[in-house]
């Protein structure tokens, strides 16, 4: 099924889209709930301003990533970080 030039508000439930791709598309304000996004690429976005919750992220990679004011768990990442080097510092590994 092909989507190109369209503007559409979709309702997909119970679907099975695995090997599908999106590009250029606008997601903004999509909710997601119970999906499987595993071994995916997500290349070029923007995040911004969205929550993430009960989420399985085992192995995931974040490389080149605009993270200001990005939290985990309640903690700023930049804390983490300023932890993490705190403690490599002091000889914590």
């Amino acid at each position: 099924m092909d989507f190109h030039d369209r503007s559409e508000v979709l309702d997909v439930r119970n679907a099975i889209v695995s090997n599908s791709r999106f590009d250029d598309v606008n997601l903004a304000n999509t909710q997601f709930h119970n999906f499987n996004l595993s071994a995916a690429l997500v290349d070029d976005a923007n995040l911004s301003n969205a929550s993430f919750s009960n989420v399985n992220m085992s192995n995931v990679k974040i490389e080149n990533a605009e993270v200001a004011g990005m939290m985990i768990n309640g903690i700023r990442l930049s804390d983490l970080f300023q932890a993490y080097e705190t403690a490599k510092t002091a000889g914590g590994n």
